[in-house]
């Protein structure tokens, strides 16, 4: 009986010991995949970043576009991806409410502007919504006063060595605002640029500005232009040009009749608008 007795017993302490660990080892495993689903869900970001500059391969790390003011060429750090061919652009407004076209690549306003843009004359105010043309980052920018009113250019590269710019933003979203906020107040036509680091990745299509131009004499007109950093346009600037016009290597060597790169719609209403400029029309060292 006794013998009984002690087998039961450890029968019966065996089996509450068995439950009992069963039981810690589901809610261990419980709590531990709670946790990771936790980190991967708020630090994924983090550690995958960690994981991509640690163990990748330099193709794959960002890509840094600079201009050597010694050689007079745009040079880029990593290896830069490929671009698309035909490179479609989203239109930066627009283009149904635009009464005429800046052309790129012509002497205006007593300067060389190797971009265009566009003139709003008809509207009744300053009110035209801009947009980011493609993915790129905003690697530069400044804000100046013309007229008295402050002006905002952005400059915009993506990897691939294409980049953007937009000039005279009158008003800017919440966000552009944040961001141009940091950048210093030039002086009345003082528009040189401040490098944005690190610099900010923008999506195609996000709303950047509200309105442009200047407000008090209802000047309504944007400024775009686009330049394929990878090689020179083949443009021929004689000698005195390129003294007289400092933007000429930097830019002008390197920029494109966007024109050409816009969505078929957009495309074929921006040339069947008039050469916004009285004195240039559709003259272009770029679009033929």
């Amino acid at each position: 009986m006794k013998v009984f007795i002690i087998i039961l017993a450890i029968i019966l302490g065996l089996g509450i010991f068995l439950f009992f660990s069963q039981k810690d080892t589901v809610l261990v495993d419980d709590f531990e995949e709670n946790t990771s689903n936790y980190i991967l869900e708020n630090d994924s970001e983090v550690n995958l970043s960690s994981y991509i500059f640690e163990n990748d391969s330099a193709q794959n790390k960002a890509v840094i576009w600079q201009f050597d003011f010694n050689t007079k060429q745009w040079l880029a750090s990593g290896n830069p991806p490929s671009c698309l061919d035909p490179f479609v652009i989203y239109s930066p407004v627009d283009v149904r409410l635009a009464d005429g076209v800046l052309y790129p690549g012509q002497v205006r306003g007593g300067d060389y502007k190797p971009h265009g843009g566009f003139r709003f004359d008809s509207l009744k105010n300053n009110e035209v919504n801009v947009y980011a043309s493609f993915d790129a980052s905003l690697v530069k920018a400044a804000r100046h006063l013309e007229s008295g009113e402050i002006q905002y250019s952005l400059y915009f590269i993506n990897d691939c060595g294409l980049m953007y710019k937009l000039d005279h933003l009158r008003e800017l979203t919440d966000k552009f605002e944040d961001i141009l906020d940091k950048v210093p107040m030039g002086a009345e036509g003082d528009s040189r640029t401040t490098e944005i680091n690190p610099s900010i990745f923008i999506s195609k299509g996000e709303h950047i500005a509200t309105k442009v131009g200047i407000e008090s004499n209802k000047n309504v007109f944007v400024d775009f232009g686009l330049y394929d950093l990878r090689e020179k346009n083949g443009v021929d600037y004689d000698a005195e040009l390129r003294a007289q016009y400092q933007s000429v290597d930097e830019y002008g060597a390197y920029a494109l009749c966007w024109l050409e790169n816009l969505e078929e719609e957009d495309k074929n209403i921006v040339k069947s608008l008039p050469g916004a400029d009285g004195v240039s029309g559709k003259t272009s060292d770029y679009c033929k």
